[in-house]
């Protein structure tokens, strides 16, 4: 069964790659824009906003979402032309109304698309919200800088500049998300007028979090991360979220203040109300008294008066006056001294109030006054009417604004500033009403007291700053482990090429030393065969030359076994079994090759070590090896010793040797190294060489104590593990 063509679906699938699922939250982002611009353009309220209670998504909200969802779409197909272009228009747009809300300058683009029919109160109709605009302005940026090219290559840094940008926006839309869980979108929104919708809080998350988390996986396979632009963009990420929070918190605790000012107002305006019509009472039972015995005369008026005046304070005064509107008596008369005769008829306010108590039979309160006598206020007439219906003047009660204030009762938070009792709220920033009979006056703070709505915030700036201690702490262990992150992978990167450089290097001296030993046996043969067939014609000279032909190849030969032995030691897979150190240790000195008149000595204590017979024979051979080769006599001692431990044991090699000089301890394990010139004493330098990897190879260490100045000999001190451990060692 032949299988078709692939598809041009199946084609666009297979440049996304493991990707789809950034494409499929974008593209439920572009569908949440669609069906918005859809709702706006039939009038469907309820696909804009959902509930009436919710702020709409506007439609240059959607607008520019869309266009930057169609943008991140292209990139991830690999339209780069096409992604920059689209997002970069979205975002040139919310950069736009970004302006507009800065300057506020209008610049005829919130509604160009369209007249919006749902507004909410003080908003600007379809103006989109500042977070909205900042959250899809950093997207469309992070989106669109990745795809430009300069002479065919990406901007320098454009890759950090679009995860700075990406992980921004999430912070912006993170703000929004976290104001509706605590219920304070209005504050997270920047300011108080407007705020990211819900549907744009939903569609910008589904957009905004698969491109961050794509630009963080790209500067995440970076083999150098740069750690500046990961920590800037999750740095400024954190920043807005706590700036948000920093100001939602202000602005709780200020619409906290203002509540309580408004509910002490509304108290205060209740007390008050109910303390000045009490006053008006006692002054309208005064006139019924007064039209109930056909008048009084003026000694018990004033004595009335002067009782009323003092008994019940907030009224300053108690005054007559007649039918001809003349104050006639005023008590007390201290301070009040202007006021009498004072004509009321002269005043257009005084005289409408005094003819409407006339006219009605009942009190009334004239606006707030300048006195003639100092002093604001208002002033109640009570009409006056006799047994027979005759009118007979009016009762005043005069209330200085200063003393009725003075006499209110107030709370901690209104004594701090002073009250304003006035008919109109124009000097009031808050206020609430008091009822006078049948006017009405107001009570409240002024604009110079601003500072008590404002309380103070410690909780705002501790959190503030706890968040900004936290986070940085969080950061710079981020840090820390970005760096560590990026140290590993630099290191793995450098024991990859470290292993790959030692593997042809091995190859290298294994081929080298394997394909040279057929042309050092060539040489050698016909060294033989010319000394053979010019045996009774060679001279002195030329039989010396021959001599140093064949040694100069003997030496060229146990270098290139030397070599092939360097190199198998990498090449041979380990076969680990469980031996018995000392007997091996024995056998291995028993098997080699050594002078009759050097005496050995192997001791210690039997233990059972997991290891590679091999490396260990070969290590044990090629010290006690060189300790022969490089002695200085003829008779010579060696001693070999086995120590266990609780997780290693121990091999000791001690010579009564020359010794080695401190300075040329470190290079006796490298290649080539002899103490003495090749022709004093016959080596290929490679023997401890061979050690140091052997015993690298069974995860050992060995070090060498000598010191030739104090006492002769030298001792190679070899640690190893009881189990050798290796990932490929086959088991025996």
């Amino acid at each position: 069964m032949t299988q078709g063509p692939p598809t041009h679906i199946s084609a666009l699938l297979t440049r996304v790659g493991r990707h789809r699922g950034h494409l499929i939250l974008a593209l439920v982002s572009i569908a949440i824009c669609v069906a918005v611009m859809i709702g706006w353009k039939l009038g469907l309220e309820a696909v804009v906003r959902l509930t009436p209670t919710l702020s709409p998504m506007q439609f240059n909200t959607a607008l520019a979402l869309l266009l930057v969802g169609l943008g991140a779409v292209a990139g991830s197909l690999r339209y780069r032309l096409v992604a920059g272009l689209l997002a970069g228009l979205g975002a040139g747009i919310a950069g736009l109304c970004l302006v507009e809300i800065a300057t506020g300058f209008s610049l005829a683009l919130d509604e160009l698309f369209h007249a919006h029919q749902f507004v909410e109160p003080g908003a600007v109709p379809g103006r989109m919200s500042p977070n909205s605009a900042l959250a899809i302005l950093l997207m469309g940026l992070a989106v669109s800088l990745p795809q430009i090219r300069v002479a065919g290559r990406p901007l320098p840094g454009a890759a950090i500049a679009a995860f700075v940008c990406s992980a921004a926006s999430v912070g912006a839309i993170a703000a929004s998300v976290i104001g509706y869980l605590i219920g304070a979108a209005e504050v997270f929104g920047f300011v108080p007028e407007t705020r990211m919708g819900v549907l744009t809080t939903i569609a910008a998350t589904c957009l905004g979090v698969p491109i961050c988390e794509s630009m963080l996986v790209a500067l995440l396979r970076r083999r150098r991360l740069p750690m500046f632009g990961l920590l800037g963009g999750f740095g400024l990420a954190l920043i807005i979220v706590l700036a948000s929070a920093h100001s939602a918190i202000r602005d709780d605790a200020r619409n906290a203040r203002r509540a309580q000012i408004e509910l002490e107002l509304g108290y205060v305006a209740r007390q008050l109300s109910g303390t000045i019509t009490d006053r008006i009472l006692a002054v309208e039972g005064m006139a019924q008294r007064w039209a109930r015995v056909g008048g009084l005369a003026e000694d018990e008026w004033r004595a009335d008066a002067l009782r009323y005046a003092t008994d019940h304070p907030m009224i300053q005064a108690v005054s007559w006056a007649g039918t001809d509107g003349i104050l006639t008596w005023v008590e007390p008369v201290a301070g009040n001294e202007q006021a009498v005769g004072l004509d009321l008829f002269s005043f257009q306010d005084r005289r409408a109030v005094y003819e409407r108590a006339r006219d009605t039979g009942r009190t009334g309160a004239t606006p707030v006054l300048e006195f003639v006598q100092g002093g604001s206020g208002f002033v109640t007439m009570s009409p006056v009417y006799l047994q027979g219906g005759e009118f007979d003047g009016v009762m005043n009660a005069v209330f200085e604004l200063s003393e009725v204030v003075s006499a209110l009762p107030v709370s901690p938070v209104l004594s701090e500033v002073d009250l304003i009792l006035a008919d109109t709220t124009a000097r009031m920033v808050m206020w609430d009403q008091v009822q006078i009979m049948d006017g009405a006056f107001f009570v409240g703070i002024g604009q110079d007291a601003v500072g008590v709505l404002q309380p103070r915030q410690a909780i705002a700036d501790l959190v503030l700053v706890l968040g900004l201690i936290s986070g940085g702490l969080a950061l710079l262990a981020s840090g820390a482990f970005l760096v560590s992150m990026s140290q590993n992978r630099q290191i793995a990167h450098t024991n990859r090429e470290l292993e790959q450089a030692n593997a042809e290097l091995d190859s290298f001296v294994y081929l080298a030393s394997h394909d040279l030993k057929s042309p050092m046996r060539g040489i050698r043969q016909l060294a033989d065969w010319l000394e053979q067939d010019m045996a009774e014609n060679l001279s002195n000279d030329a039989r010396r030359y021959l001599e140093l032909i064949h040694s100069r190849i003997g030496r060229l030969q146990d270098l290139l076994d030397a070599l092939l032995d360097f190199s198998r030691i990498g090449r041979n897979a380990m076969v680990l079994t469980t031996v018995d150190v000392l007997e091996e240790v024995r056998r291995t000195v028993a098997l080699q090759d050594l002078p009759e008149a050097w005496t050995f000595e192997v001791n210690g204590e039997r233990l059972a070590a997991r290891t590679d017979k091999n490396l260990l024979f070969v290590i044990v051979a090629n010290l006690v090896r060189n300790a022969v080769k490089h002695h200085d006599r003829e008779v010579g001692h060696l001693q070999l010793s086995v120590a266990g431990d609780v997780d290693d044991w121990t091999l000791t090699v001690t010579d009564d040797g020359p010794g080695i000089p401190r300075q040329m301890q470190a290079r006796v394990f490298e290649m080539f190294q002899t103490l003495k010139a090749k022709d004093v004493v016959e080596g290929s330098g490679m023997g401890l060489a061979i050690v140091s990897k052997a015993i690298a190879r069974l995860d050992g260490s060995v070090r060498v104590e000598s010191d030739p100045t104090k006492r002769r000999g030298s001792r190679f001190v070899v640690r190893f593990p009881l189990v050798v451990r290796e990932a490929h060692a086959p088991e025996s």
